[in-house]
């Protein structure tokens, strides 16, 4: 929980978190916030600065005051989420001064003076991030809701039969798309594909929907045979093996009802054993999906377990995405592991501070190397699409 209330002014020499100028402009809600922050991130046009870190606590707080057409006055706590502040009478949360704030934080973090009485106007917004923060921790400390496995039986027995009614259709209509032949599939309108897919979302399939979206963009390729080929290829292997999970092993039946559509509750993956490592961020991309998604997707590297985990974010709507790990740093912290025949995707249970660290020898030695680890994966999880290579030693041509 964050306390700052202690207004002393007592002097600390505690380093404050740091934060590059790309992720403090990850936090603007739009492009004209970071447009509008940018004009106000320099040190001059702040009425005053300050930082303030507790020695207990791996939490912080910084606060300014900015000249518009009023006195503005923004404040930031460093928590596990930033949290912002400001009077201005922006919709926008954070708005243009926070952001601003934050950036000359970015850019100059020795302008922040520690050792200040904390004024009224921030302990307000430390007031607000406290009772939030008890009201969570209250909740959480509440017992779990009894669960009436009766009702959710009934619920899980009813989604598997619309599932099974979905996939016979679907193995049907694969069976005329073939007997028709993929050249003349080519030529079939957006609407056949659509049909079949909404035909899925119904049935409660929705990652098998995609797949046939994903289809139906191979089949406009220039290379459509072999796109195509393989798209239906792995279409047919999940329907077969959906055919007979039952008899396949428990980390695989995870893996087919992951790619059907079925989702394991974060709780769930949360209460299951974590790995402790040093995660070293060695890759991050953004994309959109379908129904105005937003999803990133981040690799990390288990600097001692050598393991890959896979990290996703979401953001719908309007909403954005909160910022991405910095690349090439690395935090301790202890993940735990979505179900799979081989583990991939993880939550990030405890996170400590991101920083730099000195570079050990890390991933592969050579190509044969990664491709010996990528077949071992295929032949216990036959599904994967990515998987992430790390090599110790590459020169670039």
């Amino acid at each position: 929980m964050v306390s700052f209330a202690d207004n002393s002014r007592s002097f600390y020499t505690v380093d404050m978190p740091p934060i590059s100028p790309e992720q403090a402009l990850q936090y603007a809600p739009d492009d004209s916030s970071v447009k509008a922050a940018k004009k106000l991130a320099t040190i001059n046009q702040w009425q005053s600065l300050y930082g303030y870190s507790p020695v207990d606590q791996g939490q912080a707080l910084i606060w300014g005051e900015i000249n518009g057409s009023s006195l503005y006055q923004s404040s930031i706590i460093f928590a596990q989420q930033l949290s912002f502040a400001c009077n201005c009478p922006s919709f926008k949360n954070p708005c243009k001064h926070s952001i601003a704030l934050l950036l000359c934080y970015a850019h100059s973090q020795h302008a922040f003076v520690s050792g200040a009485e904390i004024p009224a106007w921030v302990n307000k917004h430390v007031s607000k991030v406290q009772a939030a923060d008890a009201k969570k921790a209250e909740k959480a400390a509440q017992p779990a809701k009894v669960v009436d496995e009766t009702a959710q039986a009934k619920r899980v027995a009813a989604r598997e039969k619309k599932v099974e009614a979905g996939l016979s259709e679907l193995a049907l209509w694969l069976d005329d798309l073939l007997r028709m032949g993929l050249a003349q599939a080519k030529n079939l309108p957006y609407s056949h594909f659509r049909r079949a897919q909404e035909r899925l979302i119904d049935a409660q399939a929705p990652a098998l929907a995609t797949l046939i979206g994903n289809l139906q963009s191979a089949l406009a390729h220039a290379d459509w045979q072999q796109q195509a080929a393989l798209h239906v290829g792995k279409i047919q292997l999940l329907l077969s093996a959906y055919q007979r999970l039952e008899t396949l092993p428990a980390a695989l039946q995870a893996d087919v009802r992951t790619m059907i559509g079925w989702n394991t509750p974060q709780e769930q993956v949360l209460a299951t054993p974590a790995s402790q490592d040093h995660w070293l961020i060695v890759g991050s991309r953004e994309l959109e999906g379908e129904n105005n998604i937003k999803y990133r997707r981040q690799w990390l590297w288990g600097m001692h377990s050598q393991q890959t985990a896979l990290t996703l974010t979401f953001a719908a709507g309007f909403q954005t995405l909160s910022p991405a790990l910095p690349l090439a740093l690395c935090f301790a912290g202890a993940l735990c592991w979505y179900p799979s025949a081989w583990p991939q995707r993880a939550l990030i249970k405890e996170q400590g501070a991101v920083q730099q660290q000195a570079m050990t020898q890390l991933g592969f030695d050579s190509i044969e190397q990664a491709l010996q680890q990528q077949a071992q994966a295929l032949a216990v999880n036959p599904f994967l699409t990515l998987m992430p290579w790390l090599f110790n030693s590459v020169m670039p041509q």
